[in-house]
């Protein structure tokens, strides 16, 4: 896959696996995709969460997104946009589910994230035997 069919597949399977971790054990779970560009992979969480905690005391990731028999794998450092309130808005326009906690408690709570110059491996059944190749974003 090129950098544009990667960002291509990123959007059209908007729904990733965000692993972190806590100390010495592992945690993922499902987060949704803001963006993916050249300029980044852009996500959003909530600062009342453990992933928030995790992340600002180790902001080494790994996301995977996938459909059918493929997945996209992209290792790198987060790091955090806090003070971008108008990423923060575009974020709410775009989903307007969370807009009853923003209300509530304020855009303080959103943490906007943006993983930038990462290492990709692209994952397919038809690909399985063959060596794995990794691209920079």
């Amino acid at each position: 896959m090129t950098k544009r069919e990667i960002f291509q597949f990123m959007k059209d399977n908007p729904s990733f696996a965000l692993a972190t971790n806590d100390g010495t054990f592992p945690h993922v779970r499902m987060l949704m995709l803001h963006k993916a560009d050249e300029t980044g992979i852009y996500f959003m969480v909530g600062k009342f969460k453990d992933v928030y905690r995790q992340l600002s005391v180790n902001p080494y990731i790994e996301i995977c997104f996938h459909k059918g028999n493929c997945q996209v794998r992209v290792s790198g450092q987060v790091e955090n946009l806090d003070k971008d309130l108008e990423l923060k808005k575009e974020i709410l326009e775009a989903r307007p589910f969370i807009a009853p906690w923003v209300e509530q408690y304020g855009l303080k709570y959103m943490a906007v994230y943006r993983l930038r110059c990462g290492t990709c491996t692209e994952w397919c059944l038809e690909k399985e035997l063959k060596p794995k190749t990794t691209i920079q974003l």
